[in-house]
């Protein structure tokens, strides 16, 4: 009798902590978003490296998430450890603003050629998580300082 008593009442209890657990919203964002902007670098890429930078960007675009549909720009500023033509890679923190609200966003990337890959963090605000993505990245000018961009993000 002792042991079913303790399996009833160890039962009873998870189900109260699932019950009590899927009542919790879940804080993560899901959804899409594109952003398209230009950029410049604090020194040209180079053809061979390492040739470490610092870069800003800005842009706007659409998000399409379960918590937030609408417009936004984002503004950042980061450093590539690689800095050449042909490859890069870093990190990059700055803001972005959707509706009237802004909230921060990090990440880090890796770039071959005009392929880049994006990891990072939104949040909290409007759209709050985690995101991954692709970008395109194309030089601007004759002296490889500037830059546009076009991404497209997973938001989860």
């Amino acid at each position: 009798m002792k042991g079913s008593t303790k399996v009833r009442i160890g039962v009873a209890s998870i189900g109260v902590a699932v019950a009590a657990f899927a009542a919790i919203p879940a804080s993560a964002s899901t959804g899409t978003a594109t952003i398209n902007g230009n950029g410049s670098l604090s020194t040209a890429l180079t053809p061979t490296g390492p040739n470490p930078l610092t870069f800003t960007f800005g842009g706007t675009g659409v998000a399409a998430t379960d918590t937030y549909q609408g417009t936004f720009g984002c503004t950042v500023s980061g450093n590539d450890s690689v800095g050449t033509i042909a490859q890069g890679q870093g990190s990059f923190s700055g803001t972005c603003t959707a509706g009237s609200t802004s909230e921060p966003v990090s990440g880090s990337y890796t770039r071959v050629g005009g392929a880049v890959k994006l990891d990072g963090n939104i949040g909290p605000g409007p759209v709050t998580g985690t995101f991954t993505g692709g970008c395109t990245f194309e030089v601007t000018d004759a002296t490889a300082d500037t830059f546009a961009v076009q991404c497209h993000v997973a938001v989860h």
